[in-house]
């Protein structure tokens, strides 16, 4: 009578879709918690890619105004805040624009933007940093006489 109770309860099998279900779940929610956090990490990188460039696009056309000169890197610093706000947390954003070589006769433009991603996870996951850096640089050449057509 002993060996048929055994029997019976090896073949028993309820519950093991529960089981099964709960050891696998952890690694499905990671998983899909790690798929939504490089969406928007990617995201990020292609919202400060694009400013990047059309930061330095908006300083380059200004370059040779020499009411614009003294400026320049404020207004492009302040051009990227202004595309930026609403889309991207603005205290975790900074940009800078470099004129250079020489100040007075400048060949290029040098905007970069750094960007703190906040995890969303990150109270789960305490061994992961809270903010993860990005960052994108843009270089163009300026001309002269490039202001007015002339």
């Amino acid at each position: 009578m002993m060996a048929t109770t055994r029997r019976s309860v090896f073949k028993d099998c309820r519950g093991n879709t529960m089981l099964e279900f709960a050891l696998i779940a952890n690694v499905l929610i990671l998983i899909m918690f790690g798929i939504i956090q490089g969406g928007l990490i990617f995201s990020s990188w292609l919202i400060i890619t694009n400013e990047a460039k059309e930061a330095a696009r908006y300083g380059v056309v200004g370059v040779g105004d020499p009411a614009r000169q003294p400026t320049l890197a404020t207004d492009v610093r302040n051009h990227v805040t202004q595309r930026t706000t609403g889309v991207l947390d603005q205290s975790q954003i900074s940009a800078t624009a470099v004129l250079g070589p020489d100040p007075s006769a400048p060949q290029w433009l040098r905007v970069q933007i750094n960007y703190q991603v906040q995890v969303l996870a990150a109270p789960l996951l305490s061994w992961f940093p809270q903010l993860i850096p990005i960052s994108a640089v843009s270089v163009m050449r300026t001309e002269d006489g490039a202001v007015g057509g002339g």
